[in-house]
């Protein structure tokens, strides 16, 4: 090496800043001994079946909220609904042949064999249940008050015309 590449070496060298590098990455925390851990896991634990608890609860209130509704909207039509069994859950799926919903929350079961079942679904057990036939539930109940207010609407527009003529009819016996 020249003495000029030399000076011009030593001339960058001091006019060079370092390069500054960010890391993101976390600084791993200190292993934590057995116990310490221990304590964590059960910390959690006991958060975890506070939440559970919570929801449980919500959870059974509005299973008797929505059986509640469900016998204020069915009662006037007197109506077990019919619930087929593709809509259940899978474990019942080619084992049973019908299934049928009580405005009180209990679903009977037929299965092949002719045996019977009924499951209350107002019990925690049966909530995944509940949850499954939902949709036909909603789509059945969805048919019989399309099918009330189709009904309603008949009897209106026939005795919207009767009325009409019932009252011209009136009104000449009324001037006299």
């Amino acid at each position: 090496m020249t003495e000029n590449q030399a000076q011009t070496a030593a001339a960058t060298a001091q006019n060079v800043e370092p390069k500054i590098v960010v890391d993101a990455t976390p600084t791993p925390e200190k292993p934590k001994n057995g116990e310490e851990e221990a304590v964590g896991f059960l910390n959690e634990m006991q958060e975890n079946a506070g939440q559970i608890s919570e929801l449980t609860a919500e959870e059974d209130n509005l299973v008797t909220k929505f059986f509640s509704s469900l016998l204020k909207i069915l009662k006037p039509f007197g109506k077990t609904l019919e619930i087929s069994a593709s809509a259940l859950p899978e474990g019942y799926r080619g084992r049973v042949i019908k299934a049928y919903l009580y405005l009180t929350g209990q679903l009977v079961l037929v299965y092949t064999s002719g045996e019977a079942e009924i499951l209350n679904l107002a019990d925690q057990e049966n909530h995944d249940v509940l949850v499954e036939i939902t949709g036909e539930i909603m789509l059945q109940l969805k048919s019989i008050i399309n099918s009330y207010k189709s009904r309603i609407e008949k009897r209106v527009k026939f005795l919207m015309s009767i009325t009409k003529d019932l009252q011209k009819i009136a009104e000449v016996f009324s001037e006299k």
